[in-house]
């Protein structure tokens, strides 16, 4: 599986969470601690990050090299100063190309969305089954072939139809669509899910069946200027990181972290109107 990581706090150089920290990103797609399937995640990488000029639209950049051996991740990171950010390391589902089209992460409608899982089989009758969901402009602005893509496409369509603003929600509705196409036909779903704005964001640690993947969190230590962070693995072994329940949904800001239950089956049976609120 792939490594993930968002922060979310004062701005920071976005090198000191790639290429800085004792175990950050780079470090992770080579020698991970706590993947299950292997230690290397080097089937390409994507960075995200918002700046106070900016505003409301994200930066992105990604490459197809290895994290660790690419350049430009090296050098573009040391001049990024953002107070909202998220990283990525794949490590590419068997059958499922590697190439700049399916490299996370997707900026989309003003966010960075990505995801850390798989849902399997695929592709194949789950994937029909979760494009026949979108609306037609969100499965026509798919371009690869991931899991990962799609269900991003179909968290758009839930924020869409919930008015706009709610993320949490959508994701939740999304992974519900997602876990429900993948029992009829089957199948299975793992999705540690992070979509950010340049506030901070929300998280997920899900999988249906089974034990998720690795999802951690900490908040307010120095060395991170006070911010938060939510990753696949402690970027360093210090104090202070906290493993997060399964089927847990994460809000973190530059002011903390919440975390709740995700609760799939619980906002089914709410009215639509709280939903989506």
């Amino acid at each position: 599986m792939c490594r993930i990581i968002a922060y979310a706090g004062p701005l920071m150089r976005l090198s000191r969470l790639i290429h800085e920290a004792p175990h950050g990103l780079a470090d992770q797609s080579r020698d991970a601690r706590l993947m299950t399937d292997s230690r290397v995640a080097g089937d390409g990488w994507g960075v995200g990050w918002f700046s106070p000029e900016a505003g409301a639209e994200p930066g992105l950049i990604k490459g197809v090299l290895p994290l660790w051996s690419d350049g430009n991740a090296s050098s573009a990171t040391r001049a990024i100063l953002s107070g909202s950010a998220v990283g990525h390391v794949r490590l590419a589902s068997s059958g499922v190309e590697a190439c700049f089209l399916n490299t996370p992460i997707y900026a989309l409608d003003g966010r960075l969305w990505t995801m850390n899982g798989a849902i399997e089989p695929w592709p194949g009758r789950i994937s029909r089954a979760l494009r026949g969901r979108l609306d037609p402009d969100h499965e026509a602005a798919v371009r690869g072939s991931t899991d990962a893509e799609l269900l991003a496409a179909l968290w758009r369509t839930h924020l869409r139809r919930g008015g706009g603003t709610d993320a949490a929600a959508a994701v939740r509705a999304a992974l519900r669509e997602a876990r429900d196409a993948a029992r009829e036909l089957g199948g299975a779903i793992k999705a540690n899910v992070l979509v950010a704005d340049e506030a901070g964001g929300v998280a997920t640690r899900f999988s249906d069946p089974g034990e998720p993947n690795s999802l951690f969190y900490a908040s307010g230590q120095g060395r991170w200027l006070g911010g938060s962070l939510v990753a696949s693995e402690p970027l360093d072994d210090g104090a202070g990181w906290r493993e997060v329940e399964p089927d847990s949904l994460v809000r973190f800001s530059g002011e903390g972290v919440a975390v709740e239950p995700l609760g799939l089956d619980a906002a089914a049976r709410e009215p639509a109107a709280r939903a989506h609120s």
